[in-house]
């Protein structure tokens, strides 16, 4: 017994650097799926070591195993932080941000743990190899047994879990997308961040292939009427990150909404506001929901119907994308193929690291005529991490302190209510206008959005409308509230329905009916949806 300790021992001592580095592989892969250890989970962890016996048996090592550590801890950061794996919906959103963007979000702290992560992994993996260098597994046995998993056990195990959930015909329809959901299920690091990379660029192909808007349709019965009375300009505000529970106009008793409070207590007839819920708690699974026939139980209408920059473009109004989100991506985003869509696209210079909300006045402001019937889409910042980054001394004053998380947060709430004063004022040059203001999403206050299935504060968001002479907007708002629930929720995938009533479109019941029950899921990072009654509190 003291020999096999002792043994035990030497070989401890001699590997140590490489049981660490298999520790903190395992960690990674198991803390997202709550340490459910399984055969597949066990034959990815030791794949994983072979690729770190191949790195140790080269003669130029150090580029790819910095690149391996990169690899760890980019899945590290999700499994760590976010308790989650890297799913489609979250690269998807990392290879569509821009890198005004990227640099805000991994600034300060983020980037300080991003950079020593890669270098003490890097280190951590480099003196593995070294005692794996002179180890007796050869690369033959290492070659023999990634070729393996590649191309045998992880295809038949994803096979079978195709054919158990009857998804073969959907299989030939979207073949990357439904292979990389099982891969990230079985293996999520590497393996399936290469697949999740494929399965975007899949997507990004099929949009393309569908954004030959002369083949979109609307759905049948939806047709326009160019009798009705219709507003002359249409300013459609799309927020960011905004929790409604954080408006004072919703009862926070911070004064975070200075100007819509007071709107609504001097002219009740002119603001109306409604429990909102973030069709998803990405940016670009919300808007393309948003704005098109798309919902959280079927996204198919997104790439066959018309946009609602297309319906009020058929609607004679010249149609206006102005975004503080930058114009990185325009030809491969979902965001970019709809900004696309209308008559003209302004970007701020610099995307939003360089500018604030209020320098879209100004162009608002430069496009805005009083002749001419005007659908406007700003797209907002609005409370985005950095929050700091997202106010200026004017909130600072409204709502002093120190800078916590709490008061950063809502100071940016507070810009945002300046934005819409200024947005107000213009509309007072228009003989009818409509305001539409929706967030995208949520937030969880110092932890963000996005890859929970929990957390209710990323999906409970403000809607509000401000009309001008439009007084219909409340009636047919209404028609898309969940009046089976006390809070009388509006999800935010039913604005298309609402806004294309407005421009003069009849709407038939039954879609007012789908909408509504529609409106009653979410649709989340994975792709999958739930009830939005299902949601807990906490993220998990």
């Amino acid at each position: 017994m003291k020999e096999y300790i002792k043994r035990v021992g030497k070989f401890v001592v001699k590997y140590k650097f490489t049981i660490l580095s298999l520790l903190y592989i395992s960690l990674i892969v198991l803390v997202p799926i709550k340490f459910s250890f399984s055969i597949a989970i066990a034959c990815l962890i030791l794949s994983l070591f072979f690729i770190l016996n191949l790195l140790a048996k080269i003669k130029y090592r150090l580029i790819p195993t910095i690149i391996f550590a990169f690899i760890l801890v980019f899945n590290a950061y999700f499994a760590f932080v976010l308790k989650s794996d890297v799913s489609l919906e979250i690269m998807a959103s990392i290879l569509e941000t821009h890198m005004a963007e990227a640099v805000s979000m991994v600034k300060g702290e983020v980037l300080l743990g991003a950079i020593i992560g890669i270098v003490a992994t890097s280190a951590l993996l480099y003196v593995a190899e070294k005692e794996l260098k002179e180890a007796k597994i050869s690369i033959k046995i290492s070659a023999i047994y990634l070729a393996f998993y590649c191309f045998v056990f992880l295809p038949v195990i994803c096979y079978k879990r195709i054919k158990w959930m009857e998804e073969e015909e959907l299989f030939k329809e979207v073949p990357i997308r439904v292979i990389q959901d099982k891969v990230n299920m079985y293996a999520p690091v590497l393996y399936g961040n290469i697949f999740t990379i494929l399965a975007y660029e899949e997507e990004m192909s099929m949009l393309r292939e569908f954004s030959d808007q002369s083949n979109k349709t609307l759905p049948e019965g939806i047709v326009l009427n160019d009798t009705v009375q219709t507003p002359q300009k249409i300013y459609l505000v799309i927020g960011e990150s905004a929790y409604r529970k954080h408006w004072s106009l919703y009862g926070y008793p911070t004064n975070t909404t200075p100007f819509v409070d007071s709107l609504y207590s001097a002219a009740p007839n002119q603001l109306s506001f409604y429990n909102g819920v973030a069709s998803a708690p990405f940016t670009r699974n919300a808007i393309r929901m948003a704005l098109s026939f798309a919902s959280p139980t079927n996204m198919e209408p997104f790439y066959t119907n018309k946009t609602l920059l297309e319906l009020a473009r058929d609607a004679k109004y010249n149609t206006f994308w102005i975004s503080n989100q930058g114009s990185s991506g325009i030809q491969d985003s979902y965001l970019g193929y709809i900004a696309a869509c209308a008559d003209k696209a302004i970007f701020t210079e610099g995307g939003y690291l360089a500018n604030d909300d209020l320098t879209l006045i100004p162009l608002l402001k430069k496009e805005h005529n009083n002749k001419d019937r005007q659908f406007f889409v700003i797209h907002l910042v609005g409370s985005h991490n950095n929050y700091s980054d997202r106010y200026d001394a004017a909130d600072v004053k409204a709502i002093p302190g120190n800078n916590t998380i709490l008061n950063n947060y809502d100071r940016s709430i507070h810009h945002t209510d300046r934005v819409l004063h200024e947005i107000y004022n213009i509309m007072q040059q228009d003989s009818t206008a409509l305001l539409f203001y929706f967030s995208d999403h949520g937030e969880i206050i110092g932890r963000g959005h996005g890859p929970w299935k929990n957390g209710i504060a990323q999906f409970d968001i403000p809607l509000i409308t401000i009309n001008r002479n439009t007084n219909k907007i409340d009636s047919v708002s209404a028609k898309y509230q969940e009046v089976d629930t006390a809070e009388k929720l509006i999800n935010n995938s039913s604005t298309i329905y609402i806004l294309a009533e407005m421009m003069g479109y009849f709407i038939p019941e039954k879609y007012t009916n789908k909408a509504v029950s529609d409106g009653k899921y979410v649709r989340h990072a994975d792709q999958s949806y739930s009830l939005y009654s299902d949601i807990k509190e906490e993220a998990e």
